[in-house]
């Protein structure tokens, strides 16, 4: 009888599955994606509980794996035990500096191991950490470091970076200097000296026992729309999501990972050195990305996950092709921004099994991962699955840069294969922490009266479609911010540097598409004081570049420039950017001078410059 019913139950469970996969096969890929996200959030839970923080993660793999590789960078390697005792020095150091839990202190470094062990040791004492983009200079560096409000400021090794704190040291009051670098720049403090002086014993956890997942763990500099990078509070609960995301597809003490993204983005830190640590792997970390020597690391290293951004994948596949191409142990690609026509072209050249693409913003509450190497995809997005992840996408006007509204002042549900905003429903449980110091930020991002009077949303700043089976692709960003090797670039923040040139009156900033490339370059259109001009003196393009050069980080320099006499402009002053956009740098459709960047200086550009750029005899 026992068996019987076995076997009834069986056949009854094989007949309801099947009928799954057949009639609702959404259905399918949803109890899939539920069973891993489980085990994620039962450990998140369990953490929260437990007021559990990443430091805590880290203590517990230095207890389980302390002579484990933990960093390898440069041809050396560093140990977990190793590691914690460079924090354990920070962390004394910090507190002999003064600083404590809620305290914040700014770390400006490239990709290197003192940067990771400087993240960990003051995250065990609980002070807040703002990552500075290394490569801001002059206004935006200054108001990075400014409007965090830091205590201290660590920078790390290279001439440069100090140089570039030495210019606007004049501009920053109420905080102390620090370098890691040999050679101490005048009213700098030895932050190396400072933390070798200290034991390596560990810190008492107490030290940070005011923390819960609420507290903020750090601050990630974002570009908006309105100008200058912003602070994006990142909680204690938003860093363990990060390192989460590697758990999703089973990340395990054998991985070994390739780091190239910079540690000053959520990607690299949060998820990249987040996952690591927290599962007791090994990362291969790089200053910077190259091209020439990825697949070489990977084979050395036998790198079992690249994390990477759609542009990196780009200038893989664009290099010459090898016998070697798909000799490497890499079973998964995680990342983000990857475009389909390189998506294929990647998978099928390197044979890489699995791309694990995702969707995500350091300042939402909520993100996609695509967990089912389903291709161009970005995650999904079923009924079921809102519950859990709950999200929404409304009709946008892109035209008015504003969502549709119907008759009763409502948003607009899409529907299957329909582009739209996502916007994310404020609750108990999803909150908006937003940006630091940053009210007017804030407001902009979010949404009232979306399905009903008084509800609210946020604003992801993005559009997106879901199809039929509810996986969702990313189409496109809004605004005024668009995407270039692998960064968000501020048009307002490029056109404010670019108006500041003494002979110009205007300039408007945008993103233009080039064939074959990531993301859009920028182009400014710029007025001249002198109404007459029709063109440029070759000071007057070398005065605009070396005025970018030095105000703007080397993606956020325009790749194009037009001359124009004036500007299209709304009832409301605003510049009209559709033309200008739908028109790019095609000289054969516009009677406006246009030039390129070419060789450290703007030239010409002529329908046959045109035609290499686009056919990619030209790179930018």
């Amino acid at each position: 009888m026992l068996l019987l019913a076995t076997g009834i139950l069986a056949a009854l469970s094989g007949t309801i599955y099947l009928g799954i996969k057949i009639f609702a096969p959404w259905l399918h890929f949803d109890l899939i994606y539920l069973r891993k996200a489980l085990k994620s959030v039962n450990e998140f839970n369990a953490a929260a509980k437990a007021k559990k923080t990443l430091a805590d993660y880290f203590d517990e793999t230095v207890a389980k794996y302390p002579n484990k590789v933990f960093i390898i960078f440069q041809e050396k390697s560093y140990t977990y035990k190793h590691v914690e005792e460079k924090a354990n020095q920070v962390a004394r150091a910090a507190l002999k500096m003064g600083l404590k839990a809620g305290d914040v202190a700014a770390v400006l470094m490239y990709n290197q191991p003192d940067l990771i062990w400087t993240y960990l040791g003051l995250q065990k004492i609980g002070v807040e950490q703002a990552f500075i983009n290394h490569n801001l200079r002059s206004k935006s560096l200054s108001h990075c470091i400014k409007v965090c409000e830091p205590k201290i400021l660590i920078v790390g090794q290279g001439k440069d970076l100090s140089d570039a704190v030495l210019d606007i040291k004049d501009d920053i009051t109420g905080i102390s200097f620090y370098s890691c670098d040999t050679s101490l720049p005048p009213s700098f403090t030895s932050f190396t000296e400072a933390c070798s002086s200290m034991s390596t014993d560990p810190v008492d956890a107490s030290e940070r026992s005011s923390l819960t997942l609420s507290s903020i763990n750090c601050y990630i500099f974002t570009s908006g729309t309105t100008g200058l990078p912003k602070p994006a509070i990142v909680t204690h609960a938003k860093t363990l999501r990060g390192a989460y995301v590697m758990w999703m597809f089973d990340i395990s003490s054998d991985d070994i990972v390739y780091e190239t993204l910079p540690m000053y983005h959520s990607a690299g830190l949060l998820i990249g050195i987040g996952a690591v640590l927290s599962k007791g792997a090994t990362v291969i970390l790089r200053e910077k990305f190259s091209a020439t020597r990825f697949w070489d690391d990977c084979r050395k290293h036998n790198v079992t996950i690249i994390h990477y951004v759609g542009e990196l994948l780009r200038y893989l596949v664009n290099t010459p092709e090898s016998p070697d191409d798909k000799k490497h142990c890499v079973k998964h690609a995680i990342g983000n921004g990857l475009r389909r026509d390189v998506w294929a072209e990647f998978q099928n050249r390197f044979a890489v099994p699995n791309i694990v693409e995702f969707y995500a913003a350091t300042e939402m509450p909520v993100g996609f991962i695509n967990l089912f190497n389903k291709f161009g995809a970005c995650g999904r997005s079923s009924p079921f699955l809102r519950k859990i992840v709950p999200c929404t996408f409304v009709k946008y006007d892109v035209n008015n840069d504003e969502p549709v509204r119907g008759d009763d002042g409502l948003c607009l549900p899409c529907g299957a294969d329909e582009v739209g905003l996502l916007v994310i429903p404020l609750n108990k449980e999803v909150t908006f922490e937003g940006y630091k110091n940053q009210d007017t930020a804030n407001k902009k991002k979010l949404i009232q009266n979306v399905f009903k009077q008084g509800d609210v949303y946020v604003n992801a700043g993005d559009l997106l479609y879901v199809d039929k089976d509810y996986f969702t692709y990313f189409h496109d960003r809004v605004g005024d911010t668009f995407r270039w090797k692998g960064e968000n670039v501020s048009t307002t923040e490029v056109a404010n540097v670019v108006s500041s040139v003494d002979f110009l009156c205007d300039a408007c900033c945008y993103g233009v598409l080039i064939p074959g490339c990531e993301g859009r370059a920028g182009m400014a259109a710029v007025c001249h004081k002198d109404t007459t001009r029709s063109k440029l003196t070759d000071a007057e393009l070398d005065a605009i570049w070396n005025q970018c050069k030095e105000l703007l980080p080397s993606y956020a320099r325009p790749r194009f420039l037009r001359l124009r006499k004036e500007f299209e402009i709304t009832s409301t002053f605003k510049q009209r950017k559709m033309t200008l956009q739908k028109e790019a740098f095609n000289v054969s459709n516009i009677s406006d001078v246009v030039y390129f960047h070419d060789s450290d200086r703007y030239r010409p550009l002529t329908e046959g410059t045109y035609t290499e750029i686009t056919t990619g005899q030209i790179t930018l």
